[in-house]
């Protein structure tokens, strides 16, 4: 009953953005963007970078509100489907080759997959990197399952990798807290200050008593 009821700092309190960096080694509170949700997360980071014409190669199955947002923004959407053998899902890294192109403004991923659970190894991550990097490509990592493991170990985070790499998440998945509608974004600082003022064009702010 005492918590004030203004406007929030629109990019999440910097009690908030200190608590998430813990989940990501090295990261700085500047690098931290504080949503609403994790949908809100994907959304701002497409509205930023996509220009219409632009490609974006998406990992598939995957939660399908990117590729409508990318497509809705004029990019067009390049499936990369994993394959699935005895063992597990994988990527097909060589497909991944050859659908980035000069052309490629982001690579999406989903790590661990929605909805095949599918989880991705360091290498993997790692090799996605170097892929992405050819041609300067972002690489956008959905990561809100990252933490819900039934066997407990974590998956490999793609934050670090690369310069170019944007982690999305949240506590609806791993924390069962949908109803919350806390997300973020992780990424490099000068891109994350942009996405401060494109979210003051969303929701201006997460709601003052779920930060």
């Amino acid at each position: 009953l005492t918590q004030d009821l203004g406007y929030t700092q629109t990019n999440g309190t910097p009690e908030l953005r200190e608590a998430i960096t813990a989940l990501y080694p090295g990261a700085r509170p500047d690098q931290i963007e504080v949503t609403n949700g994790g949908s809100e997360a994907n959304c701002i980071v497409l509205w930023h970078l996509i220009e219409p014409g632009d490609d974006v190669v998406m990992m598939m199955p995957n939660y399908m509100q990117i590729r409508g947002v990318a497509r809705a923004l004029g990019a067009t959407v390049i499936p990369w489907p994993l394959i699935e053998d005895s063992t597990r899902w994988r990527p097909d890294l060589a497909a991944l080759e050859r659908r980035v192109t000069p052309r490629t403004k982001i690579v999406v991923v989903c790590n661990p997959n929605n909805p095949t659970g599918a989880r991705m190894t360091a290498d993997e991550l790692n090799e996605q990197c170097r892929i992405a990097d050819r041609v300067g490509a972002w690489i956008l990592s959905d990561e809100i399952y990252r933490g819900a493991e039934l066997d407990s170990t974590e998956t490999p985070t793609m934050w670090g990798r690369y310069e170019r790499v944007i982690v999305t998440s949240g506590l609806s998945k791993a924390c069962g807290l949908p109803g919350l509608r806390i997300g973020w974004v992780a990424g490099p600082a000068s891109l994350v200050d942009a996405l401060w003022g494109v979210h003051d064009y969303t929701s201006i702010a997460p709601g003052a008593i779920i930060d």
